[in-house]
């Protein structure tokens, strides 16, 4: 099945060397989480510019895709974690936006957690995740 890679109000760039290396900012952080022990699934990134100037990425929920601008990656690198890990929550686990996590607020802070403080923010949702397909795992084994 191929997956639609553009999203509404997002105009993805055409990779270039300078498009790569933001590319390659983004990545690093999926690759933390990995590192960290999670297994996520393989997720596709794409950079470009958002129609509204304050957006600094995008999700679509439950289906492994991320976009971001490249305001979000080159402000501080906590100020990027916060929004790629922010994305991974929409695409991965497919939940929406939250007032009364850090995280996963609609807006970003005006002071982000650190990165250490952040992934465990993740791997709160990565854990609830987990159980969820462990617990339909045993109900589909139950039933054969």
């Amino acid at each position: 099945m191929r997956k639609n890679k553009t999203t509404k109000n997002f105009t993805n760039f055409k990779m270039n060397n300078d498009v790569y290396a933001l590319r390659c900012k983004v990545m690093s952080v999926i690759y933390a989480v990995k590192k960290s022990g999670m297994n996520i699934p393989r997720i596709d990134v794409r950079i470009g510019e958002d129609k509204n100037c304050h957006v600094l990425g995008k999700g679509r929920l439950n289906d492994n895709i991320i976009w971001i601008t490249p305001k979000a990656i080159n402000r501080s690198e906590d100020y990027l974690y916060h929004t790629v890990l922010h994305e991974l929550v929409h695409t991965i686990f497919g939940k929406g936006h939250s007032r009364t996590c850090h995280l996963m607020s609609a807006y970003q802070p005006q002071v982000v957690f650190s990165k250490d403080k952040l992934i465990k923010l993740f791997r709160r949702y990565y854990d609830l995740w987990i159980n969820k397909q462990t617990k339909q795992l045993e109900v589909a084994w139950n039933i054969e």
